[in-house]
């Protein structure tokens, strides 16, 4: 549980405050936070599939949740695109890791955790990154 809170707390706790003289930023950084959390609960809290997998529906809306989290967030507060990205995987991982790490006899829920953070947090703070810089040019 210390690799959850160091990982997944620590970097967001950071750009919170990295980013708190930006109008907006904070509230849409906890915003995107806890949506994440939610995404993650609403879509792979379910049962899973036979063989202990995630069902195909669940990994695609959990995706498109996520990324219209992102451009939502980073329309609303373009300055703070990709840490807005980072902040709702975060929360993404969060919940995941906390469901993981309780059920985890083989000690690789820290390596998925990694993973996860990385793909989803790298792609995500990429989308966020993109809306905000359209979003600063269109005005």
């Amino acid at each position: 549980m210390t690799l959850l809170g160091l990982l997944v707390i620590g970097p967001v706790l950071f750009l919170l405050i990295a980013h708190r003289g930006k109008p907006g930023a904070v509230p849409t950084m906890l915003i995107a936070f806890l949506g994440g959390l939610v995404v993650w609960l609403a879509t792979m809290s379910w049962p899973l599939g036979p063989h202990g997998d995630y069902l195909p529906w669940q990994v695609v809306l959990s995706g498109s949740l996520m990324v219209l989290l992102t451009v939502v967030a980073a329309v609303r507060c373009p300055a703070v695109g990709g840490p807005v990205g980072w902040s709702a995987a975060s929360g993404f991982a969060l919940a995941w890791g906390v469901w993981a790490f309780a059920q985890d006899d083989t000690g690789q829920s820290g390596v998925g955790l990694i993973f996860l953070l990385l793909g989803a947090g790298g792609s995500l703070a990429l989308v966020g990154l993109l809306v905000g810089a359209l979003r600063r040019r269109v005005g």
